[in-house]
């Protein structure tokens, strides 16, 4: 978690490269903030969903997608991807933002993201478990009582991480 600019999708896709390079099997989830849909105005999908599909999906010969038209973030969308994730049998599920939507929950750890001293502030604004900070630049922090890590990321990092969900192999 942390503000536009602070190094969130870099983080992300070294901790998914790290664990995937263990042999676990990860999942990622990425807030977008403004509207958007991977859909195309007037193209056969879009046409379907438009149509009353309750799911609509796309495959080519290198991916799937799978189109909920009628689900927002407002909606069940936790137990939606927790119903997916299990049939996938993912082990971890990487969350890149999500702040005001998982900031308070107790039951996802969280890495704040930081690029200046000021953006040290979110973590009065979400909930342990704040396993760690990430600063992109080597910026001077106050002490919060959190461990600092970055913008070089060391074993170690990857090692309290693992630690931190009980990944320890």
């Amino acid at each position: 978690m942390g503000f536009k600019k602070t190094g969130k999708t870099f983080l992300a896709t070294k901790i998914i490269e790290d664990l995937v390079g263990d042999g676990y099997r990860v999942a990622a989830v990425k807030h977008v903030h403004h509207e958007f849909t991977i859909d195309t105005e007037g193209k056969d999908t879009w046409r379907m969903a438009r149509s009353g599909a309750s799911i609509v999906t796309s495959i080519s010969p290198n991916e799937m997608a799978i189109i909920f038209p009628k689900q927002t973030h407002e909606t069940n969308r936790d137990e939606l991807l927790g119903k997916i994730f299990q049939e996938e049998g993912i082990d971890v599920v990487v969350y890149e933002g999500f702040a005001k939507l998982y900031g308070g929950s107790p039951h996802v750890y969280k890495i704040l993201t930081v690029r200046k001293s000021e953006d040290i502030g979110l973590i009065e604004e979400i909930s342990p478990p704040v396993v760690a900070v990430f600063r992109l630049e080597n910026t001077s922090l106050p002490e919060i009582g959190v461990p600092v890590y970055g913008p070089e990321l060391s074993k170690d990092f990857f090692n309290h991480v693992r630690r931190s969900l009980g990944l320890v192999k």
